[in-house]
């Protein structure tokens, strides 16, 4: 039985199909143009079937995108690596934070689901889920307390502070000095 259900934004999967066709149009358009006077226009169109077949699936897993939260478990749905499923007794505090990648960029809500060494067991990002989401799924996560950081975080802040709250690629980033 599910308590709560959220999916990810739909504005970006459309985004993202525009990108894709405003990238992609113009191109398959001259390739078409220069290969069909000499009939090579077969690969081209094998390779846009095989591009549209995998656009296909990754539109499908997109929309398969989700965070539950049962009696017992939070569970995520991920579009590359299953579902991971997290015990609810496992949660020993949430943090709720607003973070921006630089100083210039608008700050987004940030929710961490901790266990009870600090290591992240879920993480909710801002750019991908709404700020109302992030704050259903918390509202039933009350068994644990909620931690509210009320200063807007860069990423910076996060890294001196809690790195292990990090995902891996964003712990240690490499910079020009």
């Amino acid at each position: 039985m599910v308590v709560v259900s959220v999916r990810v934004r739909q504005g970006l999967l459309a985004q993202g199909i525009a990108a894709l066709l405003a990238l992609s149009v113009p191109v398959l358009l001259v390739l078409y143009w220069l290969t069909i006077p000499t009939g090579a226009w077969v690969w081209v169109a094998a390779v846009q079937t095989l591009v549209l077949v995998a656009v296909i699936l990754g539109v499908f897993r997109y929309l398969r995108v989700c965070v539950s939260v049962t009696p017992t478990h939070l569970l995520e749905r991920r579009f590359f690596f299953g579902t991971s499923r997290v015990p609810l007794d496992s949660i020993a505090r949430v943090v709720m934070l607003e973070m921006h990648r630089t100083m210039a960029s608008q700050s987004r809500l940030q929710m961490f689901v901790l266990d009870a060494n600090g290591r992240p067991l879920m993480r909710m990002r801002g750019e991908y889920w709404s700020r109302n989401d992030i704050n259903s799924i918390a509202s039933h996560l009350a068994m644990a307390p909620i931690e509210h950081i009320d200063h807007p975080v860069t990423l910076d802040e996060l890294q001196a502070t809690r790195p292990e709250m990090l995902y891996w690629f964003e712990r240690r980033p490499s910079r020009m000095p």
